[in-house]
């Protein structure tokens, strides 16, 4: 209940105005103009018409009632003077001046006296008390120290109703500035002062929460139960509800879908208008929240590559749901394709602005070179290398924007002969169900000539005993092998060298299928002829193999005293079931089918941050094929990689490999110095295990340079193998796995230029040096 004060300033003016406007229409004096003494009128001279009766003078002005507002104070807002004649207007006029100081309780009407030379006015007032105390209740969001620094009103001052006035709207203000604006007409409910002049005000900082509304479909989208939405709020039942409030729901409800991976695309929450109760000062708050969904897909920057080759990639379509793992899988795939020389997403507002919480997801890439033509020539030296060499190339991974891939190339050297023509189609066809394989062919012709290092085919000699050293003038045969029997302790002969000669041609066609994205299969048919055969100067000889010939041609080994050409598995100098050997003046039927499961999960495939690989081959080559050879070869081979220090990432790496079966020379492992980067001299297998991790530091925001840690440790072994000293007939056992480690480090950088990414140059050291 308002004090009787607020009203008091109008009662007067009101009072009069109402006897005025009454009194007028009943042709009856005003209250003043009642008090005005009457005046007999003067008689005017015969014949002249009717004179006005002049008002009289005022010969007086007083001011009653004021015990703390200065009378001057007063006086300076009416306009009644003494000398000046009377006017009821200019009175009611300067009432109401008064009343506007904002001072006085009431007003008495004013006496108006006679006197004999005009008439005396006297106004007469009721003040306000003088502030003693000011007092607040119902605040708990504002401290009553910033209550009372937002008003001029103050002790030790008369009550001014104008000055209390603009206080309520400065408290008002600054409740609307901190978010509690547009839930009550004022925040100032109610305000009394007392007669000792304390002045105390009941504030409502804003309406008390009743219920909580989560607004359902198909008004809204929120996905998640009410429930949980509902405990991550800030706002509570029973609490006031303000902006600020708001806003902080607002946050805790991002770092809520963010946990499940979704994206608010519309939020709206507030009062209901239809539940405020003024009178218990409660009202219902209503969150409108919908989960951020595709409404459109748009794609820029491709000039070339077709739109569909972009689209079939993405997994996100119009009308589902926009999620962090979903973008980024998608954005994977399309950098993955290896066509953009940059990638970007955005999400913005649309396609239809009455649905804001559906986005368009737009893509933006940069494509870059995808065809490229060489030609060039080369030389590599040293007796494993291919000497002098020239190439001509073309290459094309994305044929007319399609995806489709293929590439001719032909190299012709002193050493080596190659050609081949290779396509792949990752996508066969238009429809949804043929899309799903995929179709990749090469026809290829090999030849190529090696030389390799030669060591005698001695076991080392027991500790303590002194070798007898093999006379090496061509006296007698020398039995020699391109693998030392020793990898640390070996007999090099630094005059000759071993010639190895290969040759294949044939085709392989390999069809996929993809069983989800990040899971595929393949089968494959390889159909080849090939050929081999290892010489060495004579005397010097490759120990013959004869308990696993494949073909009876091969029986007629001749006098290995007077004969350099050899099968390639006798240039190895170890006699092993696992190891075919090949007549080498006959070329070979090679014909095995392949099969493939594999998975891979990486976000790069060029420079994974996260995410695994991991695959599984059989090559399968049978008689019942037309095969020459009977064999399986397994392979094993998976990586992982971790984010690691924020921007590092450590990778690790395994492979094995295993085989069943006699396989030709061609087919058995290798580890070079690709695989143990700190050896220099390359390990064969029928078997292998190979571990590796890197710790891949980037030194640049860009990833574009990093330095790499490494380790290495990998093994080899043939199976059922043994190496021979043919004249001490001392048997060395190669079926058991042999580990050689190193560590290193190495540089990552991108010349993006030339188009080349993940260039490395690694140093290691190994057991070797």
């Amino acid at each position: 209940m308002l004090d009787w004060f607020r009203r008091a300033p109008r009662t007067a003016l009101a009072t009069l105005a109402l006897v005025a406007i009454a009194g007028s229409a009943l042709g009856q004096p005003t209250p003043i103009q009642a008090q005005v003494p009457a005046v007999a009128p003067t008689p005017a001279p015969a014949g002249s018409p009717g004179v006005p009766v002049p008002a009289p003078l005022v010969v007086a002005v007083n001011i009653e009632g004021n015990a703390h507002i200065p009378t001057d104070r007063i006086f300076g807002v009416i306009s009644t003077r003494v000398g000046k004649p009377f006017d009821a207007r200019v009175v009611e006029s300067d009432l109401r001046a008064i009343g506007e100081l904002g001072f006085f309780a009431d007003q008495a009407p004013p006496v108006i006296t006679q006197r004999p030379d005009g008439v005396a006015i006297t106004f007469r007032v009721v003040e306000n008390p003088v502030v003693t105390r000011i007092t607040f209740s119902g605040n708990k969001v504002v401290p009553t120290d910033t209550l009372l620094a937002l008003m001029d009103t103050a002790q030790g001052q008369v009550f001014n109703l104008r000055t209390y006035q603009q206080d309520v709207l400065k408290i008002n203000s600054y409740y609307d500035k901190i978010g509690f604006g547009g839930q009550l007409p004022s925040h100032v409910a109610d305000v009394n002062i007392s007669p000792q002049g304390v002045v105390a005000l009941s504030i409502r900082e804003g309406l008390t929460v009743r219920h909580i509304v989560i607004v359902g479909a198909p008004q809204a989208d929120p996905i998640l139960a009410p429930t949980t939405i509902i405990r991550s709020l800030v706002t509570k039942e029973g609490s006031p509800y303000s902006d600020d409030l708001r806003d902080k729901d607002i946050e805790k409800l991002k770092d809520l879908y963010k946990k499940f991976e979704l994206t608010i695309g519309d939020f709206e929450s507030g009062i209901d208008p239809s539940t405020i109760d003024i009178k218990s000062g409660t009202a219902d708050v209503r969150y409108s929240i919908s989960v951020a969904r595709v409404g459109a897909i748009e794609i820029v920057g491709n000039t070339k590559t077709s739109d569909e080759v972009i689209r079939r990639q993405l997994r996100l379509h119009p009308g589902m749901l926009i999620t962090d793992t979903a973008i980024r899988n998608d954005y994977n795939r399309i950098n993955n394709l290896g066509f953009f020389d940059k990638v970007d997403v955005s999400t913005n507002p649309g396609p239809d602005p009455k649905r804001p919480a559906n986005m368009t997801v737009k893509w933006t890439v940069k494509e870059q070179r995808t065809g490229t033509a060489q030609i060039g020539a080369g030389y590599s030296g040293g007796l494993t290398g291919t000497g002098l060499t020239g190439n001509l190339g073309y290459s094309e991974n994305n044929i007319n924007g399609t995806g489709d891939s293929g590439s001719v190339r032909f190299e012709r050297g002193s050493r080596v002969t190659d050609s081949s023509l290779s396509f792949s189609i990752p996508y066969l066809g238009n429809t949804e169900a043929s899309q799903k394989y995929s179709l990749a062919a090469t026809v290829f012709s090999q030849s190529q000539t090696n030389y390799y290092p030669v060591y005698l085919n001695t076991p080392a000699p027991a500790p303590g005993v002194t070798a007898t050293p093999i006379p090496l003038d061509g006296t007698v045969p020398v039995p020699v092998s391109i693998v030392p029997t020793n990898p640390t302790s070996y007999n090099l002969i630094s005059t000759i060298a071993a010639t190895y000669q290969s040759a294949a041609t044939g085709i392989s066609v390999t069809l996929g299928r993809r069983w989800s994205d990040f899971f595929s299969s393949s089968f494959g048919v390889n159909l080849a002829k090939v050929q081999a055969n290892a010489t060495v100067p004579s005397p010097y000889y490759f120990p013959t193999n004869t308990s696993t010939l494949i073909s009876p041609l091969a029986a007629a080994t001749s006098n290995p005293l007077t004969s350099s050409n050899a099968s390639p598995s006798d240039a190895l100098g170890i006699i092993a079931p696992s190891l075919a050997q090949i007549n080498s003046s006959n070329p070979y039927s090679l014909r095995s089918v392949t099969l493939g499961l594999g998975t891979d999960t990486r976000d790069d495939f060029t420079n994974p941050r996260r995410g695994y690989s991991v695959s599984l081959g059989d090559e399968y080559s049978s008689s019942a094929f037309g095969s020459a050879f009977d064999y399986s070869i397994y392979t094993l081979d998976a990586s992982r990689f971790f984010t690691v220090f924020h921007s590092a990432t450590l990778g690790i790496h395994a492979r094995i490999g295993d085989t069943t079966g006699a396989i030709p020379t061609n087919k058995l492992y290798t580890f070079s110095d690709q695989q143990l980067r700190g050896y220099s001299n390359p390990y064969y297998g029928t078997d292998m295990r190979l571990f590796q991790a890197e710790l891949r530091i980037p030194l640049t925001s860009d990833r574009k340079i990093a330095i790499v840690p490494f380790v290495d440790d990998g093994a080899m072994r043939i199976r059922g193998g043994q190496q021979i000293d043919q004249t001490t007939s001392t048997v060395t056992d190669l079926s058991t796995y042999v580990y050689h480690a190193d560590v290193g480090l190495g540089i990552r950088f991108d010349v993006p230029q030339l188009g080349l990414k993940t260039i490395r140059l690694d140093f290691a050291h190994g057991s070797l040096g």
